[in-house]
């Protein structure tokens, strides 16, 4: 009997120790899932986009632009790569720069991420594109193109903000471009986006940004600071009676419109007009609005049922200095709240949505173009989907705590910082990231199948385009409006790449102290002479290519705007060298004994003397 027992025993430790051994195993070399934080699990269930994320590795990662406090967005590896860096996450691009954070190579990610928050329910918003036309303004044939194809993407309505492309007449005519469109040209856009089933909300900046008036001499004694041309002096009538004409013309020429924006944005300089000193302002909160309640009242009493938008920024920092009196304002005007970063979420707090809440409506701001720098020359889709992308959690998180009533949103697309400043990325070169975000309201995110939509479908494109910087040069043909000007933007790369690559092997040889010295490695020079040549020719064939493609949608000024900006300093420079080593390879046949002539001596320089009377001339 007892050794029938142990046998039985022995027979069942035999048979049972493998599967036990087998599952120990299972159980190891599956512990990062079934011991996985359930929080992560929690969220996974209420996404059924996502349901089967639960079982696939996650790595967390912060936007770029985050404050620390922020939460951690998700974003999937491949299982291809799963083992490798975790800076290598995205194995269907090259490696990746950020033009936004000094060129620090970021984690590659998947072009569409994970939604970490709620976001709001867009089927009832606006959609408004913004038309920056104080530089690069379209011809108006693009804009036949161009409007069926926004109307496609989803946008409602268009944001026009005309500058001194508008055809001013009588005394104001001296504001207008040169190249200003006429007044046909605005029936004719008018009628454009009326068949297109696109709503015009035309913007006219009524208080700051009014340098493209302000500048001329005609208008110099209308500015708060005689120094600064930005700002307009509500202390004197005769500012008013400007203003109201520029409203009664861009009223006449816009018969049917719902929707008028007086920008009011960055009002830098307040009660520093000497004649302020003698009218009965508290502050310059009670100048802000006061001024803004009386351009208000003027456009109401032209058209009592417009809706009247200005940007938030001084209203937000009148809320914060304390300053309570806005109540007659909070029924005349729809605040627009702008911010151009990654993450939209940290910069707004509760208390900033508490103290909006008390407007009948709130519109927001997103970005397409114009936001990544003064001097940027493309647009790359993830700063500005992400952007747009936590502006919809973002205005969840208000409407759901503070009930805050969003209505629409304006993606913004700048084409200069400034007046006086120069131009940023070209509309036709940048539809591909309008194209991201207007489809990323409609739908509220972007999936893996939505991304290949857009951008062989909607766009036309042969790869997905670009959502940041790539390091190696890299080249995607589409068919979009205006995919000719996108194209030539990845021809610029390749060659401003090649101008460094260059250029860094014949500053090698040929220095500044070789030029001035008159002084050339004779074989070294050769070799910088033949890669000088084909890069010159390089650059001349791009100069041609792209004032031919950019005449197509502008005017021939803004070409030449363009080169002069960004390309042609880099090709005199390589005209420079080229024929200095030509030159000095036909006529060096000797070089002078050392040291070299007129280098024997210390190089003296001398401080310059700055005064506040160097920066202040109409202070004299």
């Amino acid at each position: 009997m007892f050794a029938r027992r142990n046998l039985r025993r022995n027979l069942t430790i035999t048979i049972s120790l493998p599967f036990v051994l087998l599952t120990l195993f299972v159980v190891h070399k599956n512990r990062d899932i079934i011991f996985s934080d359930n929080t992560s699990h929690k969220y996974h269930e209420h996404a059924s986009d996502f349901s089967q994320d639960i079982i696939n590795p996650i790595y967390y990662v912060r936007s770029k632009r985050s404050t620390t406090g922020s939460k951690l967005s998700t974003i999937h590896i491949d299982e291809r790569i799963q083992n490798q860096s975790p800076i290598m996450v995205n194995p269907y691009t090259m490696p990746l720069i950020n033009t936004l954070d000094n060129h620090r190579q970021i984690p590659k990610y998947h072009s569409t991420e994970q939604i970490p928050y709620p976001v709001i329910s867009t089927k009832n918003l606006e959609r408004f594109v913004h038309l920056d036309l104080k530089g690069a303004a379209p011809k108006l044939d693009y804009y036949q193109k161009l409007f069926p194809f926004l109307r496609q993407l989803g946008a409602t309505g268009l944001l026009i903000e005309y500058e001194d492309m508008f055809p001013f007449v009588n005394h104001l005519a001296i504001i207008k471009h040169g190249l200003a469109y006429s007044k046909h040209d605005i029936q004719l856009i008018l009628q454009l986006a009326d068949m297109n089933g696109l709503k015009i909300m035309p913007l006219l900046q009524v208080y700051g940004h009014l340098e493209y008036v302000l500048k001329l001499k005609e208008f110099i004694h209308l500015r708060e600071d005689k120094r600064y041309p930005q700002v307009i002096t509500p202390c004197l009538e005769e500012s008013y009676k400007l203003i109201f004409e520029m409203i009664d013309q861009m009223l006449s020429l816009h018969p049917f419109i719902s929707y008028f924006h007086m920008g009011c944005d960055e009002v830098y300089y307040r009660l520093v007009h000497p004649q302020c000193a003698y009218l009965n302002f508290h502050d310059d909160a009670d100048l802000f609005i006061r001024h803004v309640t009386r351009v208000a009242k003027y456009i109401k009493s032209k058209r009592p049922d417009i809706k009247l938008f200005i940007w938030h920024d001084m209203l937000s920092q009148l809320a914060n200095s304390g300053y309570n009196n806005i109540t007659e304002l909070n029924e005349l005007i729809i605040p627009m709240v702008w911010a151009y970063v990654d993450d939209v979420k940290p910069w707004f707090d509760d208390g900033f949505w508490m103290r909006f809440s008390v407007f009948r409506e709130v519109w927001v701001a997103s970005s397409f173009k114009g936001s990544s720098g003064e001097i940027t020359t493309m647009s790359y889709i993830g700063h500005h989907q992400r952007n747009q992308q936590t502006w919809l959690e973002t205005m969840y998180i208000a409407s759901s705590r503070h009930r805050v009533n969003f209505s629409g949103i304006a993606i913004t697309g700048w084409s200069r910082y400034d007046h006086m400043l120069s131009l940023c990325e070209l509309l036709p070169s940048s539809i591909p990231s309008l194209a991201y975000v207007l489809q990323t309201i409609v739908f509220g995110h972007i999936n893996d199948d939505k991304n290949v939509t857009i951008s062989t479908t909607l766009l036309g494109c042969n790869q997905i385009p670009l959502w940041e910087k790539p390091m190696f040069t890299t080249f995607v043909s589409c068919s979009f409006p205006g995919h000719e000007l996108y194209e030539m933007m990845h021809q610029y790369d390749s060659i401003l790449r090649l101008y460094d690559e260059t250029m860094s092997f014949v500053r090698s040889f040929v220095t500044d102290i070789h030029i001035r010295q008159n002084y050339i490695h004779y074989k070294r020079s050769q070799e910088c002479l033949q890669r000088l040549i084909y890069l010159e020719d390089q650059m001349i064939y791009f100069i041609n290519a792209f004032q031919r493609v950019s005449f197509n949608f502008f005017t021939v000024d803004i070409g030449s705007e363009w080169l002069q900006t960004y390309f042609m300093r880099k090709f005199k420079e390589v005209q420079y060298r080229t024929n200095f080593i030509e030159r000095k390879l036909k006529t060096q046949l000797s070089w002078s004994q050392r040291p070299l002539p007129n280098n024997t001596a210390f190089i003296v320089v001398k401080r310059r003397n700055f005064t506040a009377v160097n920066f202040s001339p109409l202070l004299k």
